[in-house]
């Protein structure tokens, strides 16, 4: 399922995934819950907790795993609040409603 690139909260059920493409140049910010985000080509990848936020570097895939129920944000980092930043996409899909 393709979902609009906007800063609006994205819910996701514990043991979920969240797909982004061409992931360059956006921040994830997690807002509630914990989930693992990885990016294709990075051997890099980065545990969010609530508050803390990713500024994504590398062209193509990024993945958002949600160990629990968890709530995020994706948008280019400017339009988003700086939460924590660890480290901007023109879809997402989500696999799990």
């Amino acid at each position: 399922m393709l979902a609009p690139l906007t800063p609006e909260p994205i819910a996701l059920a514990a043991q979920c995934v969240h797909r982004i493409e061409s992931a360059k140049g956006m921040e994830i910010a997690c807002a509630r819950g914990a989930v693992w985000v990885t990016q294709e080509r990075d051997l890099r990848d980065w545990i969010l907790v609530a508050g803390q936020s990713v500024l994504l570097e590398r062209a193509g895939v990024a993945v958002v795993y949600a160990f629990k129920d968890a709530l995020i944000t994706i948008g280019v980092a400017w339009q988003l609040p700086a939460a924590g930043r660890a480290q901007p996409n023109q879809r997402s899909e989500r696999a799990c409603a």
